[in-house]
């Protein structure tokens, strides 16, 4: 198993929040059937039109239900989840008006990384071709009403400054009925509102480097398991 720092470890070390002010918001831009473009072959090289793709409920239920038994699990054993942080790992701290949320971890060996991983590698062989080596832990983020992580970006170099996030992937286990809001949104590389499916059982895989964000939670609790995948720092 590979020891993480505590940059690596902390959700504070590795979202810059992003301040957004410059977008107006219009509801026309939102693509509620969003189909990736194929991406461009020049050469060698595969050049992604859009920064993000999304695996439509291609989780079986019952497998998903699987993962929900473990975090009710880790309710009736009282296991503690700590309040989600923003700043880096210098600068970490608790800013609940940019991000409100609880998090704990499955270790790199938990079942559910060779799952996600397996998604992230057929995305990235598709639109990106990045140099990839490394899953970082699943963060299990829960957000209750009120619950919102403001713009972000998750790109960023290790401690260590060897490995850096490339590509993020969030999936979503919590049934789209038993929450209002907690809508998971993007600005593309062209500047468009994208919201992503709120279908249980949807991976959605991104480029770190693009600003996203989670709207507050208006009704009920909003549940996803959350990873990033590292590689060689880009040049």
């Amino acid at each position: 198993m590979v020891a993480h720092s505590l940059w690596e470890r902390r959700a504070a070390g590795s979202n810059p929040v992003i301040p957004i002010v410059n977008y107006s918001i219009d509801h026309s831009m939102y693509i509620k059937q969003y189909n990736p473009p194929e991406p461009t072959i020049q050469g060698t090289h595969r050049v992604a039109d859009q920064p993000l793709i999304y695996y439509r409920e291609i989780l079986p239920e019952p497998l998903v239900d699987i993962m929900v038994e473990e975090l009710k699990e880790m309710e009736r054993f009282n296991v503690p989840f700590e309040d989600a942080q923003v700043g880096g790992d210098s600068f970490g701290r608790q800013d609940h008006a940019v991000r409100n949320s609880k998090l704990n971890w499955w270790p790199e060996h938990h079942w559910t990384c060779s799952v996600i991983s397996h998604y992230i590698g057929l995305a990235n062989r598709t639109y990106w071709e990045y140099d990839l080596n490394l899953l970082e832990s699943i963060q299990i983020s829960v957000y209750d009403k009120d619950g919102h992580y403001d713009w972000h970006s998750d790109y960023g170099t290790s401690v260590k400054g060897n490995w850096t996030r490339k590509l993020s992937a969030s999936v979503i286990v919590s049934d789209p009925i038993d929450y209002l809001g907690g809508d998971l949104e993007f600005i593309d590389y062209h500047g468009n509102l994208v919201k992503a499916p709120k279908e249980k059982g949807t991976i959605i895989v991104f480029d770190s480097r693009i600003p996203h964000r989670v709207t507050p939670v208006t009704h009920g609790r909003r549940v996803s398991l959350v990873t990033w995948m590292y590689g060689p720092k880009l040049k």
